[in-house]
């Protein structure tokens, strides 16, 4: 069941309301090899573990013998001799045995499974129906499962009425890459090589692919030289028979594809099959819903590379040749020429700098599958190591690389092709020092490489500097990294060097120089029509803006880098971009909000995941308090924490004095001093580490020092917060309030909700109050009629909060909280929590905006 607990906890739910004696329903639905038999073996044997009584019925693969024969045979019934009518089958008298046969075992708790119900017949779906509403008073719970592969089917409509009537349903999903990678582990006995990693990949996350290919492999002694192996049998069986299921016009549409380079357009499709696209539409429908195709912005492509490359090895050489000559899409020289020259790595090449990353690889797996020379193979491995690096597969393109550099004669220009990937790919996702050792080997060679080599090894070198604290170094680097790059011909162009360059400077808080060097990278990208970075940029922009103190510009920006991530297909940036909208959420005071963008432990770069943990450790003092957050600190490492966040080690510090834990304190503030000390030239450091010396010996002069001299907004409102409290306790009254309100007048222009709320609070305790509202044009009623404060106080609700909690985070009465939420139910037309649930988990799916009207809460 790897990668299943979303759908395990739904199972698990319905079967404690079982033993609680109520009933339910769950509805799983998902495409061919998903896993949804496996998900209810493991339910009926866990219902039978917790002593629930089991009914199990299966549709089997050529349907039902008689209407209603699994029921019965379920319920272990005989089925009566049909009458002339058909009705002994299926009407009122098998009905009434059924309801009969499960009422009898109702005296506890029954579950009653029924899989693969696409199969069944229409009678039997109508008495499924029939049964699930004249038991609905019993202890009886229903788990049914049916697959998305037949688009025409009478259970696609029983699913429906159920789900209206109060079921559950989920649709499982391919799995995770961890979850991939823990189930071949799980077969293998060990964790998998990166060859085998890579065929796995092919599986697109489908639990019976990644199952027959990797016990096949194994039981037929191929997992030795795993990428060059043959199907194995056992894979090849199941991929017919899904191909086997579609229709004749169908199947020659899948086939057409597979050998056309596994992506078609729809046009070029019709016209190899002598139809329209518009009779192809039909056609496209059946196959998308099998889940052997998907639609892109390109056109028809394999949801499965590995479904591709079965189907295509199992059509004769004279038909593919046939359909290769037709098409006339294969432009390179016959097998035996040497190297790819022309239309072929020309297209792939542009490909991948426009962003078209998937047609890119896809191009260099057809040619490299039908290529016959060493180096012109080569060639598209240096190709298909690029894509590999830019849509976020590090350890594959590294592997890709590492295979053509061990090439005997390999050219120049095809060395420097892949050791331009190794060190780009080491750099930004490798931590383990391996990138320094690259990149200097690279230095210390002088001619034997080229000045885009040399670029990208000083990238490796900027960042192994940047990890390790030294800013300045990596600062010069990276900018003398970007010169060379920035001044090759267009094709050759490449941004990684400026981007690192513009983190580091964010990372110091120098933002105008920053944003001028992302603003002439983005105009010469796009200027261009070199894409691939573009989300990446996108991604740095919205962390500028975050600490510039516009949020609503650092949220548009990362939901840009969202949108561009996912159409190019360039993950890395993904992390980053989720990184800002949970810190806008949390400034907010949206926890919910916030920890939705978390989502799961993410992948991609060191940085990626730092953030990730500092934020979820932010979320959960928020959320706990500060002992909650030390443990989730605790593993953290704090110089190059404190390198790419500066504004963490004030935090940390506070968190820790909270969590009375000095020790841990005084480590913080020693690391922010000696990360400051070694990087004195940015001051935007010092300040950080003033701030955090004067939280831990109460130093106003130090506090005022940061607040001084901090270049992140939200940063320097909370230092002038801090030095308002030390002022306070000392009984300097109006130099505290004075400070306390500059610091709420900063929250309050950058909308940071939370925080504003706190000062307002902490202000009311010294007899200063001010108004937690504000006026701004707004709908009446609806969603966006909601202030900020409705809104923050909505989502805590709906999250389960009580009022007494909503007012302790919020910093407001029990009374005000109430008021707030009346003020809600009024503008939704609502009555109860349980709707505001819904409404907020609408609001979840479309991704935690803000409601407009100003920024004031």
């Amino acid at each position: 069941m790897r990668g299943r607990d979303r759908e395990w906890r739904l199972v698990d739910g319905l079967l404690q309301k079982l033993r609680g004696g109520g009933g339910g329903t769950l509805l799983v639905d998902g495409e061919p090899g998903s896993g949804k038999s496996r998900l209810l073996a493991e339910a009926v044997a866990e219902a039978s573990e917790r002593g629930v009584g089991v009914v199990q019925g299966r549709v089997e693969e050529l349907g039902e013998l008689a209407p209603c024969s699994m029921l019965l045979k379920a319920l272990g019934l005989r089925s009566e001799p049909e009458g002339g009518d058909g009705s002994t089958r299926s009407g009122p008298l098998v009905l009434e045995r059924l309801r009969v046969g499960l009422e009898r075992l109702a005296t506890g708790p029954v579950l009653v499974v029924l899989d693969d119900l696409q199969r069944a017949d229409p009678a039997t779906l109508r008495m499924v129906h029939t049964l699930h509403v004249l038991l609905a008073d019993r202890p009886i719970s229903w788990l049914m499962s049916r697959s998305t592969a037949p688009i025409a089917c009478q259970a696609v409509s029983l699913f429906d009425v159920l789900e209206r009537e109060g079921a559950e349903r989920v649709t499982l999903a391919p799995l995770s890459p961890a979850a991939v990678a823990a189930l071949t582990a799980d077969i293998l006995g060990r964790p998998s090589d990166p060859a085998t990693r890579t065929l796995v990949a092919g599986a697109g996350g489908n639990p019976l692919l990644i199952t027959e290919l990797i016990v096949g492999l194994r039981d037929e002694g191929l997992l030795r030289d795993a990428v060059r192996a043959r199907a194995p049998g056992r894979l090849r069986i199941v991929v017919r028979g899904w191909i086997d299921t579609l229709s004749a016009k169908a199947r020659s549409l899948v086939e057409t594809i597979a050998v056309l380079g596994r992506s078609l357009s729809l046009e070029h499709a019709a016209s190899l099959l002598d139809t329209t696209p518009a009779a192809l539409l039909a056609v496209t429908e059946e196959a998308t819903a099998a889940g052997i195709l998907i639609v892109t912005e390109n056109g028809l492509a394999f949801r499965h590379e590995l479904v591709a490359g079965i189907v295509a090895a199992g059509i004769p050489p004279s038909v593919r040749q046939s359909l290769l000559d037709q098409s006339g899409v294969f432009s390179w020289a016959p097998r035996g020429w040497g190297l790819l020259t022309g239309p072929a790595s020309i297209g792939i090449d542009t490909a991948i700098a426009s962003g078209r990353l998937h047609e890119a690889e896809q191009m260099a797996r057809s040619r490299l599958a039908e290529h016959g020379s060493v180096h012109g193979s080569a060639e598209l491995r240096c190709l298909l190591a690029d894509t590999m690096y830019l849509t976020g597969r590090g350890d594959e393109a590294i592997h890709e690389a590492e295979k053509v550099l061990v090439v005997p004669g390999l050219p120049g220009h095809l060395r420097e092709r892949a050791t331009l990937v190794q060190l780009y790919a080491t750099a930004r996702l490798r931590d383990d020092g391996t990138a320094r050792a690259y990149a200097q080997e690279v230095i210390d060679g002088k001619g034997r490489y080229g000045p885009a080599v040399r670029s990208a090894a000083l990238v490796a070198l900027a960042t192994a500097e940047r990890h390790e604290g030294r800013l300045s170094s990596a600062l010069a680097m990276a900018e003398s990294a970007g010169r060379p790059a920035g001044a090759g011909p267009p094709k050759e162009r490449r941004y990684e060097a400026c981007l690192i360059a513009v983190g580091v400077l964010v990372d110091v808080q120098r933002l105008d120089e920053a944003r001028a060097m992302l603003r002439q990278a983005r105009k010469d990208m796009f200027g261009h029509g070199h894409l691939a970075w573009a989300a990446d940029a996108s991604a740095l922009e919205a962390r500028l803006e975050l600490l510039a103190g516009r949020f609503d510009d650092a949220v548009t920006e990362a939901r840009r880098a969202l949108d561009l991530a996912g159409a190019l297909d360039t993950p890395l940036s993904v992390a980053a971009a989720c990184a800002v909208l949970a810190a806008v959420a949390l400034r907010r005071g949206d926890l919910q909000g916030a920890a939705h963008h978390l989502g799961e432990q993410p992948g991609g770069t060191p940085e990626a995941r730092l953030r990730h943990a500092l934020l979820a450790a932010q979320v959960a003092e928020a959320r706990d308090g500060p002992r909650s957050a030390m443990s989730l600190l605790a593993e953290l490492p704090g110089p190059l924490m404190l390198t790419i966040e500066p504004a963490a080690g004030p935090w940390m510090a506070r968190v820790a004095l909270d969590a009375e834990d000095r020790a841990a304190a005084e480590f913080v503030v020693a690391a922010a001093e000696a990360l400051g000390g070694a990087n004195h030239e940015f001051p935007a450091l010092g300040a950080a580490a003033a701030h955090a010396r004067g939280l831990l010996e109460r130093d106003c002069d130090a506090l005022a020092l940061a607040a001084g001299r901090a270049e992140d907004v939200w940063a320097r409102a909370s230092a002038e917060e801090d030095l308002g409290k030390v002022l306070a306790a000392e009984g300097r009254r109006v130099e505290a309030t004075q400070r306390l309100e500059r610091a709420l007048g900063t929250y309050d222009d950058i909308g940071s909700v939370r925080d504003a709320a706190r000062v307002r609070w902490r202000l009311r305790g010294m007899g200063v109050r001010h108004r937690h509202w504000s006026y701004a044009e707004r709908p009446v009623s609806g969603w966006d009629s909601l202030t900020e404060t409705e809104h923050a106080v909505s989502s805590l609700a709906a999250d389960g909060w009580t009022n007494p909690q909503i007012a302790e985070q919020m910093f407001i009465s029990v009374h005000t909280v109430a008021f707030h939420l009346r003020q809600v139910f009024r503008k939704l037309g609502i009555r109860s929590r349980v709707e505001l649930a819904r409404l907020v988990a609408e609001q979840t799916r479309d991704g935690f905006d803000p409601p407009p009207g100003g920024k004031h809460a």
